[in-house]
């Protein structure tokens, strides 16, 4: 690793900080706005860190800067999980078209580092009687079966890209995709495509 400035320095150490305390990556704008920088500046030290090898970022992906330096590492391993915005008809479900950013969690997290795991951000109110609420990130392990009673993330219908988070409970050949809000109804269908299985729930109070 090439020797860097003292403020490139420092914008390492808040890089690293940022990642520690929040679980995701700071975006150029919040680098700019610590170091009271323009937008352009904090691209230009951001860029010159990766050139120097302390971090690695993604093209098009928001957040996706990694910590690659090892003075800088944060103290815990952390894993990178893709958070899925809109899904796009057509293209795979772990694609850059379909990830709006990366979120940093601590390995210890994950039961598996083996296994692929992403993350949805919850909208609306279907799941609440499952402790499950607008706002909340869901991480899931990607799979394509799953248990009865499982609550999983899945797509209905070749045309229709948009994923559902539903208990999964399978009958007499048909599938029911079940909420847990009497407010809301079932989903039937003879057939889904499940994408994964719900590992573990992130909520901020702020």
């Amino acid at each position: 690793m090439r020797e860097l400035t003292q403020r490139q320095k420092d914008v390492a150490l808040f890089i690293s900080q940022f990642i520690r305390k929040n679980n995701y990556a700071p975006s150029v704008r919040d680098v700019a706005e610590n170091f009271k920088f323009s937008v352009k500046a904090a691209h230009d030290h951001i860029k010159a860190l990766e050139t120097k090898k302390v971090i690695r970022t993604t093209d098009g992906i928001s957040r996706s800067i990694e910590i690659i330096g090892e003075e800088y590492i944060p103290r815990e391993e952390m894993i990178s999980i893709p958070v899925l915005g809109s899904i796009a008809a057509g293209v795979p479900l772990m694609s850059e078209e379909n990830t709006d950013y990366l979120l940093n969690l601590p390995i210890s997290m994950v039961n598996n580092v083996h296994n692929t795991y992403f993350a949805l951000k919850i909208r609306g109110e279907s799941m609440i009687e499952a402790g499950i609420f607008d706002g909340d990130i869901a991480i899931l392990k990607k799979c394509e079966t799953a248990n009865t009673g499982d609550i999983i993330a899945a797509s209905v219908g070749e045309e229709e890209p948009a994923i559902t988070l539903k208990g999964y409970y399978p009958s007499n050949g048909n599938i029911e995709l079940r909420p847990a809000n009497p407010a809301f109804g079932s989903i039937i269908t003879r057939s889904c495509r499940i994408h994964g299985k719900l590992h573990l729930l992130i909520r901020n109070y702020a």
